[in-house]
């Protein structure tokens, strides 16, 4: 199950598949860790992703916040509100890639929040340190601001 922590967790589903996705921070101020754990509607888990597959490529997650799947591939998007970056997986929960450094130039996150796709499996990430929502393409290259006047 979900055990109790004092961090924020975010919430997706993925009806393609019939999961429950949760993210996951654990550890005290300056020295948290994050996973993504991933359900069936009966709270059965089937699997965590994160520190373990990320530490091979040194991505751990930190405080992995908002979560979504992305329309055209099904990939999973988690923000990474910490580490100022998206981490990408497949639908299989593999690592594929992670994209965002801290910073307010564009395409610079500064603690990510809310995350989704559309149509076109266009990114569209909430920069909440930032103050505004940015428009990256599907493997986490940087297309635009988006203004919200």
């Amino acid at each position: 199950g979900v055990q109790n922590t004092m961090w924020f967790r975010g919430v997706a589903v993925d009806t393609r598949r019939d999961r429950v996705l949760v993210t996951k921070a654990t550890g005290e101020r300056g020295n948290t860790q994050g996973e993504l754990q991933v359900f069936r509607p009966d709270g059965t888990r089937v699997r965590r992703v994160g520190n373990k597959i990320c530490s091979t490529y040194k991505q751990g997650q930190k405080h992995p916040w908002y979560i979504t799947v992305g329309d055209t591939d099904g990939n999973i998007l988690v923000s990474d509100y910490g580490n100022h970056c998206i981490y990408a997986y497949s639908k299989k929960g593999q690592f594929l890639f992670k994209f965002g450094v801290e910073g307010n130039g564009e395409g610079q996150l500064k603690g990510p929040q809310g995350i989704c796709s559309d149509g076109g499996g266009n990114i569209i990430v909430a920069d909440s340190g930032n103050s505004r929502v940015e428009l990256f393409d599907k493997r986490g290259r940087f297309l635009e601001p988006i203004t919200t006047e």
